[in-house]
């Protein structure tokens, strides 16, 4: 179960990484945005250990759930 927690918390910690790189960068906030930067920051960073958690972050976002 703690696995399932932390995994979430990571999902949630990628979107509002992706939120705020928006902001600094003085763009729009919207779902296509933020799907567009957290598969720009999941290119960035994706070392396999972190690309499912953008994965899931962005299906989510995709999703509106």
């Amino acid at each position: 179960m703690k696995f399932t927690d932390e995994r979430t918390g990571l999902v949630g910690l990628a979107i509002g990484a992706a939120v705020i790189g928006l902001i600094a960068a003085g763009k729009t906030i919207g779902r296509d945005s933020i799907i567009e930067e957290i598969e720009r920051q999941g290119r960035r960073r994706g070392d396999g250990v972190e690309d499912e958690i953008f994965v899931r972050a962005a299906n989510l976002v995709m999703k509106g759930k």
